[in-house]
């Protein structure tokens, strides 16, 4: 697709590794753009290997978002930032939490569909984003633009490396991505979450409660999004607007299946495609490279694993007919 432009593949991904790594600068812009993909990403892990197929974290992300929002604008600022930003925290939790636990109430008590659900929840979300910047949390003075008030200086994440934007989030990713890598490979949730993914019938008989780990671990996978939007907004942003990255909802999945749901590959794959965002903006300045042709790499990536599965589990024989 780059060539069709006329354009050097291969003087475009150089551009594009240029844009993710070739400097500390530009390495530290995707460390931001890989944080919130590992802690969703993270999330999905879990439930992947329930087999809940949890497409929502999009709309996880932004009600965790608008929850650590709303002590942001309503709190004073002389209040210490030790209290506010744990409280931030726990809001944004309880948030995505919150939205993740809908689908899964609806798929065990009535199976709906949680592609479904959870799908169409990241719209609702996202209109109740909408109805809050366009009405009661605008900020009078943003010249009609959906914009919130700046965040005071006790509802940021302080930054951790000097002159960049890389802020304390990527510390909670980090801690929650061994935390979680624990929760799978050594306790009996972790162990309980396995065996309903390769056979939720053998579950029921040997007495695992599907009902609860379904329902605890969507409250986590959800928490877990919410998080990210909080470190989004109050890390990056400093306020709540209606484009707080989209992408990373979606983008967190393929991080998922890249990292074959294991946690702490999360961390690696999550840089490389934290990288693609971050260098996708490089090539859009010097190759004159749309930016939509990060989606087609990332898209790309993901058939090729898709595919290679197939030849993991099935062998290709030609025979003659007859």
């Amino acid at each position: 697709m780059i060539s069709f432009k006329g354009i050097n593949p291969l003087a475009a991904y150089k551009a594009l590794l240029i844009g993710a790594f070739g400097s500390t600068y530009t390495f530290s812009e995707t460390i931001v753009a890989a944080t919130p993909l590992i802690l969703i990403a993270t999330g999905l892990v879990l439930v992947f290997n329930m087999k809940f197929w949890n497409i929502g974290a999009y709309g996880q992300y932004i009600m965790g978002a608008i929850f650590s929002s709303y002590f942001a604008l309503n709190v004073s600022p002389s209040v210490s930032p030790w209290i506010l930003l744990p409280v931030m925290c726990v809001a944004s939790i309880i948030g995505g939490a919150i939205w993740a636990l809908i689908p899964a109430f609806m798929k065990l008590v009535w199976e709906v569909n949680e592609v479904i659900s959870t799908l169409l929840l990241n719209y609702i979300a996202l209109y109740i984003l909408k109805y809050l910047m366009y009405g009661p949390w605008r900020n009078p003075t943003s010249h009609g633009f959906p914009l919130s008030k700046m965040f005071a200086a006790n509802a940021q994440l302080p930054r951790i490396w000097p002159h960049t934007r890389v802020h304390l989030g990527i510390v909670f990713a980090i801690i929650i991505v061994f935390l979680m890598y624990f929760i799978i490979k050594k306790t009996r949730f972790g162990y309980e979450t396995r065996v309903i993914g390769e056979n939720s019938t053998a579950a029921r008989y040997a007495g695992i409660s599907i009902f609860r780990n379904t329902m605890l671990a969507m409250a986590i996978s959800g928490g877990i999004a919410g998080l990210a939007g909080m470190a989004q907004v109050s890390g990056v942003i400093h306020l709540l607007q209606l484009e707080i990255n989209p992408n990373y909802g979606y983008t967190a999945i393929i991080v998922a299946w890249l990292a074959s749901l294991n946690p702490i590959a999360v961390l690696l794959v999550s840089i490389l495609l934290g990288g693609i965002e971050a260098g996708g903006s490089q090539i859009q300045m010097m190759m004159h490279v749309p930016y939509g042709i990060v989606g087609v790499i990332e898209s790309s990536i993901l058939f090729a694993l898709l595919g290679g599965e197939i030849f993991k589990t099935f062998r290709v024989k030609f025979r003659r007919r007859g």
